[in-house]
């Protein structure tokens, strides 16, 4: 059976913004593992409560088999945790979304850099053009802009990442089939006709719900690598996405205008610590710098290398040597001495078939940040190859 089909189950029950379903299934190795231990076994998590466990129970694979079924009708993409596609920041968060149902393209995050650029509704001209403008700029760029999809702040960042010719995604409160924002029907069209993508963990049809915008917020932050608070008043729902992106070790900028007021909540944020931010190179100087540092850190330790390989006095081979077997060469181990013991792990457990991250994670029970940490410190001493998709062989 489709393995999506056991994350469907999990989502069903536990809801969206639970934790529990991404616990659970790390516990198991997997989801189908998971749904197999049946009730004796669901019991047996003390975090799982009677009313959880009952909707374990209540809703099985063959309904969820028939709901995964009617979204693939509909031309919806369903990705998990497990899926290529299944956005590799989101693994980083307390409480990744076990499925989300997308419309569009989600690989663009593969390879960008994205920013999330949120704001209030009833913003002034002063927040709408700087949203707007800012986008555009991270669309020239080829950031991926990701936003909210509501009115206001939101419109202006899809919008102008679209005046850029950029990819935006807009990542919603309720299902893809309900009539969310008829006032943004068209814009939502042209975000997935230009190569973006909506995005939403609620099924189908589901309505807008109480409290489902600060769940679909932690969303809008985890997805990407910093948050914009274009405006934002100090009792604004755009505070709670910095709050979020705060809680997910996401960097948040601020842009102030002139009207306090209407900025006090940015105003807020600056003095707890957020950037001060007016264009997109802004936005993106901080990747820059890091970009930079790396290479002259990678370029420094490259010369060691090279430096501590040529001290190395060459081995004189002989005739009986051909018929032993071929050993690993003196710069590969002598790279390997020089990164982590997470790494020398992970490296290990590479080979010449392509592995996710995530196929590393199950195998190994490392966490998702410490794989990516690893795989970054491999790939800067060229032990190993990147593939598209994210996948990774020994080099």
């Amino acid at each position: 059976m489709d393995n999506r089909v056991y994350w469907i189950w999990l989502q069903n029950a536990f809801g969206a913004g639970s934790p529990k379903p991404v616990q659970l299934v790390r516990r198991m190795g997997s989801a189908e593992k998971l749904y197999q231990g049946g009730t004796r076994l669901w019991s047996s998590f003390s975090f799982v409560s009677d009313k959880e466990l009952a909707a374990l129970n209540a809703y099985g694979a063959e309904q969820a088999a028939a709901a995964l079924e009617y979204y693939l009708k509909l031309g919806q993409k369903v990705v998990t945790p497990d899926d290529e596609d299944y956005p590799v920041l989101l693994k980083e968060i307390y409480n990744p979304p076990a499925v989300l149902y997308v419309q569009g393209d989600l690989s663009i995050l593969s390879d960008a850099v994205s920013i999330s650029i949120v704001g209030t509704r009833k913003a002034s001209q002063n927040g709408l053009n700087a949203a707007r403008e800012i986008a555009y700029g991270l669309a020239l760029k080829n950031a991926v802009v990701i936003s909210g999809g509501a009115l206001g702040i939101d419109s202006e960042a899809h919008k102008g990442a679209l005046n850029g010719r950029g990819k935006t995604i807009a990542i919603l409160p309720c299902g893809l089939e309900y009539p969310y924002l008829m006032d943004n029907a068209i814009l939502r069209r042209e975000i997935v006709d230009f190569g973006g993508a909506l995005v939403t963990e609620y099924p189908m049809h589901t309505p807008v719900q109480r409290g489902a915008f600060q769940v679909r917020n932690r969303l809008i932050s985890g997805m990407a690598h910093s948050v914009l608070i274009a405006e934002a008043p100090k009792k604004s729902g755009a505070l709670i996405t910095a709050k979020h992106a705060l809680e997910q070790n996401r960097e948040v900028f601020v842009f102030i205008g002139e009207d306090e007021k209407a900025f006090s909540g940015c105003i807020a944020l600056e003095e707890d610590g957020a950037a001060r931010v007016y264009t997109a190179e802004d936005v993106l100087k901080p990747f820059a710098s890091r970009r930079r540092q790396e290479r002259i850190e990678q370029l420094a330790r490259t010369a060691e290398n090279i430096a501590h390989v040529s001290r190395v006095r060459p081995k004189i081979a002989s005739l009986s040597d051909a018929e032993k077997e071929p050993e690993k060469t003196a710069p590969e181990n002598n790279l390997l001495q020089n990164v982590s013991e997470d790494a020398k792990v992970v490296y290990a457990a590479l080979n010449d078939t392509p592995k996710h991250a995530s196929e590393l994670e199950l195998e190994l029970g490392i966490p998702t940040g410490k794989i990516l940490a690893a795989l970054t410190e491999l790939e800067l001493f060229g032990l190993i190859k990147t593939y598209p998709g994210q996948r990774f062989t020994k080099a």
